[in-house]
């Protein structure tokens, strides 16, 4: 006990954290360690205990919470509640890792554990823990593979790193393994105030660190100008949500005067869960300077606090375009897509941007790579941006922190290329690598760094247990394209398809089998093409080129030796799914994809419709998809009328025209509707009254692949989806394309003279 008490001591003096493992024979030592523990703390800490289950399945919970005294406040939350503790801090922290072991879990439990605490690991012998097949794989598993396919490369990566890192110990019978920190004693210094600032003080005393009085004063400049931003952009634990809430707590305060409008914010973010510390931060300042306020909250999180001085609202990140607001606040940026956050700085004035660099929640940093960029450009003087590297809850150089963003690869960027090489590197000049993620993961990690580096400069929303899905599940892979031994694109595969009977019959039923995206999709939609389901291929994850290196080939080049290899092994297609956007369209329809399916509601963070994009390989999987890709077409122009009806009408021509095939079709029009039809052109009738001949007349173009269509201006083939296919008032497809009502009309009533001369047999000769 002398070398425990040794290192809580130097623990506590050093602001940072330990980890201890208790392996399954020395489990039952964990309350002595907390009676010295309860010595050393006098009682005064709190708790946080988690594990598989909930509490009344737990029995070692149980037991370890009859032993604490009534001074000392705990909470036991289950793995599937951990969204309940974000935001939240703790002392010390128990958890059993013996039945399962996620990632995504990992990294939000240890980051709750502020300066000073520890943390307790309940965990199998170490020998069977590395070899172990937790619940994490059974999920990960997808027919015909079995838990005998597993081979857990990634947990031993997990186990091993434990005993190899400093501030992490292994308790015995008798004994404490494992090597310890030691660093002078950390004291915070007071942060200091600026001068000339113009919130109430009150504002700046709740500041822990330099850094987030920075962020606050940031904010106070910005409410002094009419147009401007700041961007706030911190690794995980620094503050940056709690900087931000009390700067808006601060502008409000400041804004609204006596008989002046009450101030509309906006707070924006993938889930409402990313803003819990910036509305519990307005809140609390509101508190302290007596503004009577109240707060609405859905599901647990606070969504609205509406006071005297305002409102401040969550709305998703899709939905943040409709209204009106005198502040926009989006929080952990990197998770929204680009082109969501350009809109925003065209439509508001004022905007916070906040976002995390490195972290548990995987954020993306193509927010530094591709948007930053343009806000220097948009704003120029009127941009302020601050860097936060203090961390909050515990001081600098935690080797907690260290163990975590390396073994859960955190920290991971793509190879700094020289200019001479970047000017270099092009198609002809890189090799195609298979990758062995076992001998990456314990003798290359920098190109496992590499590799997942690359991924989350490209915008993907990156998560923790990816990497142990790649690692671990059998049916996933890694191929990447190397420059002079180093990664310039990424990928991340999956074998899908060859579903045995019963998936097939559970995908009918509504109950698809995991690991199977596209094949039981297809089938769901299709299913008078079930054989679909028998055809196997690769689903492309994900794929993502060097941040420097963009543009250049090398994703259509990768590619092109994955379909090499696939045809090689006799696969039958290659796909991906992925939010449609004009541009990745462009670049799937520009490498032979084509789309099958488009999502009929939009992501609520995103804002896209996600689509299914393939490319056969085989004779057979050309026959069904070009058949799947008729029926695609012919239910998407229906769509296009409801759940797709305000689809942008671009995107809809993009969908309509990405054949890899000649398709003929001629329109089935009744005597009657070609009469109508035929007044309609020679102005004899309205619109309205001929518009099941013109919606046939312009199905028939969009139905025929692009060689059988007859010529028109691109601008007009969009004018067509967008009043006839989606029957969008004249009004608003003039607006849209800023035309004069009457030349859309017009041209319109033009281009379908021209449509019925050529695809109505018999007319116009």
């Amino acid at each position: 006990m002398d070398v425990f008490e040794e290192i809580v001591r130097n623990n506590l003096a050093e602001y940072h954290r330990r980890m201890f493992i208790f392996e399954t024979p020395y489990i039952e030592q964990i309350p002595q360690y907390l009676n010295k523990y309860n010595e050393i703390r006098s009682n005064n800490y709190t708790v946080l205990i988690s594990g598989k289950e909930d509490l009344g399945e737990e029995r070692w919970a149980k037991s370890i919470i009859s032993s604490f005294n009534e001074k000392i406040k705990y909470k036991y939350i289950s793995f599937k509640e951990l969204e309940q503790i974000l935001g939240t801090t703790w002392d010390f922290l128990i958890m059993d890792l013996r039945k399962d072991l996620r990632p995504n879990d990992i990294g939000r439990l240890i980051e709750v554990v502020r300066g000073g605490g520890l943390i307790f690991i309940l965990a199998p012998n170490r020998e069977n823990w590395m070899n172990m097949v937790t619940p994490f794989h059974i999920d990960m598993i997808s027919s015909p593979y079995t838990i005998h396919d597993v081979e857990p490369i990634f947990q031993r990566h997990f186990v091993e790193s434990l005993t190899k890192s400093r501030g992490i110990f292994f308790v015995g019978k008798d004994s404490i393994e494992g090597e310890d920190v030691r660093l002078p004693p950390y004291e915070r210094k007071k942060p200091e105030i600026p001068s000339g600032v113009t919130f109430d003080e009150t504002v700046y005393n709740r500041a822990l660190s330099q850094d987030q009085v920075e962020v606050i004063y940031a904010i106070d400049r910005l409410s002094r100008i009419d147009r401007g931003a700041v961007v706030v952009t911190a690794d995980r634990g620094r503050g940056k949500s709690a900087a931000v809430g009390l700067g808006v707590a601060g502008y409000i305060h400041k804004v609204v005067k006596p008989n002046k409008p009450r101030a509309k914010v906006i707070v924006t973010a993938p889930e409402p869960v990313n803003t819990r510390e910036v509305f519990n931060f307005i809140s609390k300042i509101f508190r302290e300077l007596g503004i009577k306020h109240t707060k609405k909250k859905e599901n647990g999180e606070i969504v609205e606090i509406n006071s005297v001085l305002g409102q401040i609202r969550y709305v998703s990140p899709s939905n943040a375009l409709k209204g009106r607001a005198d502040l926009v606040v989006v929080d952990e940026s990197s998770g929204i897509p680009t082109h969501l956050l350009e809109h925003i700085i065209e439509r508001f004035d004022k905007v916070i941007f906040s976002s995390t660099l490195h972290g548990y929640e995987g954020a993306g940093r193509g927010f530094q790579v591709r948007f930053l960029p343009l806000v220097r450009e948009v704003y120029k003087d009127k941009l302020i941006e601050i860097h936060m590297s203090e961390p909050i809850r515990y001081a600098p150089y935690d080797p907690i922190e260290k163990w975590l963003f390396e073994t859960l690869f955190l920290d991971s960027d793509p190879y700094q290329f020289n200019e001479k090489d970047l000017a270099k590197v092009k198609p002809s000049r890189v090799r195609y690598v298979k990758v062995d993620l076992s001998n990456w993961l314990f003798n290359k990690k920098h190109l496992l760094k590499e590799f997942i580096g690359i991924y989350i400069y490209a915008h993907y929303r990156n998560r923790p247990n990816d990497i142990m899905i790649l690692c671990d599940a059998p049916h996933h892979f890694a191929r990447c394209l190397m420059y002079k031994n180093h990664i310039v694109n990424s990928l991340h595969l999956a074998y899908e398809g060859n579903l045995i009977e019963r998936d097939v019959v559970k995908t009918l039923a509504g109950e698809p089998p995991s690991g199977h995206l596209i094949p039981t999709v297809l089938i769901r939609y299709y299913p008078v093409l079930l054989d679909i389901a028998k055809l196997r291929g690769i689903r492309i994850v994900r794929i993502a080129t060097h941040p420097d290196l963009m543009n250049r080939g090398l994703g259509s080049r990768a590619l092109r030796y994955l379909e090499n290899e696939a045809k090689s092994i006799k696969l039958d297609w290659l796909g991906a799914s992925f939010g449609a956007t004009e541009e990745l369209l462009r670049f799937w329809g520009k490498n032979g994809y084509f789309p099958l399916y488009l999502s009929p509601v939009r992501n609520p963070v995103s804002g896209e419709f996600s689509t299914i994009v393939v490319k056969p390989l085989t004779n057979r999987a050309r026959e069904l998809f070009h058949k799947a890709r008729v029926e695609f077409k012919k239910m998407f122009m229906e769509t296009l009328l409801e759940s797709h009806f305000n689809l942008e009408p671009k995107l809809a021509y993009q969908l309509l025209s990405m054949d890899k095939w000649t398709i003929n079709y001629s329109p089935r029009l009744s005597i009657s509707q070609k009469e109508r039809l035929k007044m309609y052109i020679y102005g004899g009738m309205a619109f309205g009254g001929a518009y099941d001949a013109i919606r046939e007349v312009v199905k028939t173009h969009f139905m025929r692949s692009p060689d059988k269509r007859v010529h028109l201006p691109r601008k007009m083939e969009y004018i067509l989806v967008m009043r006839v296919l989606q029957a969008r008032p004249w009004e608003r497809v003039a607006n849209y394309f800023d035309m004069d009502i009457n030349e859309v009309v017009n041209r319109t009533r033009e281009v379908i003279g021209k449509l019925r001369l050529t695809y109505i047999s018999g007319e116009g000769r």
